[in-house]
């Protein structure tokens, strides 16, 4: 069995090894996924992220020269119920990882925004700001409830800069309090000055923040639709350079169909001219939710991963492995983590996108629906049509998760196997600098 990457070390530590028995038949596992690369053949166990240089055979026994690849669980029992196994074993390293009480605070400040973006899935919702009072309570329950040696802070909308000032008082009362922290932003970017970069940097500890744009100057324009628009676009990208010259990681995120895509070649031309510093700016494509709800969803991701060279050549950094895991994860977002959503009236939910019925309590008053979370995140409760798909490891586990693709599976496989074949490059381009030390 040639090895081109280790399984998970936390995973290999906490699993009992698997002792081959001949009286069983092997069948591939469901989550053993076989891809070819340049005239190689390989498999990737998606559970337990180990990859081999080789094949499966279709059906085998002890004894027979594959015990290797049963211990290693390319070869599972035949009639074994997988998705019941998956579950079992997230259960495990979510007790094994499992920190007590909250670490991470998303804080709305406002509902309000500059713009009114004409994919907004918070249309219609009230834009109401969260009150000094408010902001107060806030601080008393990060305080209160707040677990670890660092509070980590996020910043969402609405458009979190309307709210500056509720973002400068809540660090101001995490300094006064002594604790250690850092955050992180979603924003349009348009509000961003050189004194808010100063403040970034500095009282804020922003440490990454990502910004929405649309496509090229006429797309971000009809679609941002901004109360005022004094040349944001452009505004945008010398804040983005702004940033990346302060230390803070930027990641562009350009919402994409199909009206909008024949002028992405111009949109990463404006960037790589638009933007000074490119140093700690990554750039990505995301289908909006029409499109990943749509019929077409997988004809829209395959243009997104055919574009990654496109990024790459303007100087951008992009994630090499999109859409595939490289280590188990225990916990897939926010909701089944140790984070919790502040809306501006104060209110509690496990996500940014969860629907009303999911709200558990409030900051006065602490978890008063516990219930409530634990039915949104019920994590064995696995979407019939997942059970068996050799993705179900990288997406979420709970049925209730709003966020999915019409064709997931297929998008989900077109993106692996990009994913996967950058990974043998670069396990080769390793052992060859290996071979060849530079003296």
């Amino acid at each position: 069995m040639i090895e081109i990457r280790k399984p998970d070390a936390t995973l290999k530590k906490l699993l009992p090894p698997v002792v081959p028995r001949p009286e069983i038949n092997y069948i591939p596992s469901q989550y053993a996924i076989p891809f070819s690369h340049n005239g190689k053949n390989y498999v990737f166990q998606n559970l337990t992220k180990q990859c081999i240089e080789g094949t499966l055979p279709a059906c085998a026994k002890a004894g027979e020269g594959f015990d290797d690849l049963i211990a290693a669980q390319f070869l599972v029992p035949e009639g074994k119920d997988e998705c019941a196994y998956y579950n079992q074993i997230s259960g495990l390293m979510r007790a094994y990882s499992k920190k007590k009480g909250i670490r991470g605070y998303t804080i709305l400040p406002t509902l309000g925004c500059n713009a009114r973006c004409v994919y907004c899935y918070e249309e219609g919702m009230k834009q109401i700001t969260m009150t000094p009072e408010t902001v107060e309570q806030v601080i008393r329950f990060i305080l209160d409830t707040h677990h670890g040696d660092k509070v980590k802070l996020a910043w969402f909308g609405g458009e979190p800069l309307l709210g500056e000032k509720t973002i400068d008082r809540i660090c101001e009362a995490m300094r006064e309090a002594g604790l250690e922290y850092k955050s992180s932003m979603i924003s349009n970017g348009s509000l961003i000055t050189p004194e808010i970069v100063k403040k970034m940097a500095g009282e804020w500890k922003l440490t990454h923040i990502q910004i929405s744009m649309d496509g090229a100057e006429r797309d971000y324009i009809a679609r941002k639709r901004y109360y005022e628009n004094r040349g944001n676009y452009r505004r945008v990208m010398d804040a983005v350079s702004q940033m990346s010259e302060a230390g803070i990681d930027v990641t562009i995120r350009c919402n994409v169909d199909e009206e909008n895509w024949p002028r992405v070649p111009e949109f990463v031309d404006d960037l790589k001219f638009g933007i000074a510093d490119k140093n700690k700016v990554g750039v990505y494509f995301a289908p909006l939710n029409d499109v990943r709800w749509g019929e077409n969803d997988a004809q829209m991701w395959e243009k997104i991963r055919t574009a990654r060279p496109l990024l790459e050549e303007a100087g951008f950094k992009t994630s090499p492995f999109m859409g595939l895991g490289l280590g188990f994860r225990a916990n897939h977002c926010m909701a089944d983590g140790d984070s919790v959503v502040i809306t501006p009236d104060g209110s509690l939910y496990p996500c940014e996108h969860c629907p009303a019925e999911s709200r558990f309590g409030d900051i006065w008053h602490g978890t008063t629906d516990e219930a409530a979370r634990r039915e949104f995140c019920h994590v064995d409760r696995t979407r019939e049509k997942c059970r068996a798909c050799p993705f179900l490891p990288d997406c979420t586990s709970f049925a209730t998760c709003p966020v999915q693709d019409t064709h997931c599976r297929e998008v989900h496989t077109l993106m692996a196997l990009d994913a996967l074949g950058r990974m043998v490059d670069m396990r080769e381009s390793e052992s060859t600098e290996e071979d060849n030390p530079i003296c």
